[in-house]
């Protein structure tokens, strides 16, 4: 390779090797990094890699974003969390209507959210677009009419639960998650009330070691049946 070979002189890429780098401190300290030998072409080719961990990571931390339609008043004027529900098995029981229609789940703030939780308690896969999903969602930006807004949010936590004896009856609680720097503040015990208040839950799925300490802590009886 000549020395005035675009591939070694481009003019932009250093840059996109500085984001490359910038991109893997984001995701994982562990990442492995571009060095000043990678070929500029192998280092753009790896960013839609390290921006899909950089998403994932994010998603963990803070909470994915997610977006849904419901009515003006939904969010009070200090743009607290609020709480969705998402029927993915009949979407009758979606609250606010339609909630569970968002499209594609790969990809989707619901898929990073459910893989953030695979990964944390070890499970061999994600749950998915199925059963009812309780969401608390911290909203921070809205648009629309005065009749109907779309709303933007992180999601902090879920709780979903199941029909699993097939009675139009919700009766088991199937995962509980929240996203790190949003615990400690009573967001999934207050999921956990919640869908208890709606719903006759009386079973649990098979629980982690973090998930069995959260319910001998807001749900004891849970764990006695």
């Amino acid at each position: 390779m000549n020395n005035d070979d675009p591939i070694l002189t481009w003019p932009l890429g250093d840059r996109y090797r500085e984001v490359h780098r910038a991109l893997g401190l984001l995701s994982s300290p562990d990442d492995a990094l571009s060095s000043p030998d990678d070929p500029f072409p192998e280092v753009v080719d790896d960013l839609e890699r390290l921006v899909r961990h950089a998403r994932e990571a994010a998603a963990a931390s803070l909470g994915p974003s997610h977006h849904w339609s419901g009515p003006k008043d939904q969010v009070d004027s200090e743009w607290g969390s609020v709480v969705l529900q998402l029927d993915f098995d009949a979407g009758e029981l979606d609250e606010p209507e339609g909630s569970s229609r968002f499209g594609d789940w790969d990809g989707s703030g619901l898929d990073l959210a459910a893989r953030a939780y695979r990964r944390e308690c070890g499970w061999d896969f994600s749950p998915r677009d199925a059963g009812i999903w309780l969401l608390s969602v911290k909203p921070y930006r809205g648009w629309g009419t005065d009749t109907q807004m779309t709303w933007a949010g992180v999601v902090t936590a879920f709780a979903i639960l199941y029909d699993r004896d097939e009675d139009d009856s919700y009766e088991t609680l199937g995962h509980v998650w929240t996203a790190q720097h949003w615990r400690r503040r009573g967001i999934a015990a207050e999921l956990v009330r919640l869908a208890r208040q709606r719903f006759p839950v009386r079973h649990v799925d098979g629980l982690s070691k973090s998930g069995g300490l959260f319910l001998r802590a807001c749900a004891p009886d849970l764990l006695a049946r």
